[in-house]
């Protein structure tokens, strides 16, 4: 029977001293995977969040987009002045472009499920511009209002527009 003294007994011993991992160094692991698990899902989460405050940007680029390039393509001459191009105050007037009598511009269709509509307001600015000549040229400008996430978000397009 081997004894302590015994080399193969304090060898043996040895190589158990050796062998795995102790319960504070395993719990410290835990801890390092589960501090770097917890912050990739808030990583992520405000990935998201950006990316959706994007695409509502993109929805609302593509709203006064929209109304910008039917104030450029509309027929407009001396005689004939579309409803789009008719001079306004200073401060604009709210266009209901998609004809609901709402005033209000829809954005998107959240999919939280309670179908809520992220809206907006769309102004509308036509201003005779000044010049030399005494040309008939307006400055147009639509601006699209809307909030998102409790956030306020404005984007606006401005161009000129003549006679044909």
């Amino acid at each position: 029977m081997p004894t302590a003294d015994h080399p193969v007994f304090s060898r043996r011993q040895r190589r158990t001293r050796r062998a795995g991992f102790t319960i504070v160094q395993v719990m410290v692991a835990m801890a390092v995977i589960v501090i770097c698990g917890i912050a990739g899902v808030q990583a992520l989460i405000h990935v998201n969040q950006k990316a959706a405050a994007m695409r509502m940007l993109t929805n609302a680029r593509a709203v006064v987009q929209r109304n910008m390039d039917t104030a450029l393509c509309v027929p407009f001459s001396s005689s004939i002045e579309p409803p789009i191009l008719v001079i306004t105050s200073a401060g604009g007037a709210v266009y209901d472009d998609d004809g609901g009598g709402d005033n209000l511009v829809n954005l998107a269709l959240t999919r939280s499920g309670t179908d809520a509509t992220v809206r907006g307001t769309l102004t509308r600015t036509v201003l005779a511009e000044a010049n030399a000549d005494g040309a008939d040229i307006r400055r147009v400008t639509f601006r699209l209002d809307y909030v998102f996430r409790r956030h306020p978000y404005r984007y606006e397009m401005t161009t000129l527009r003549t006679v044909d």
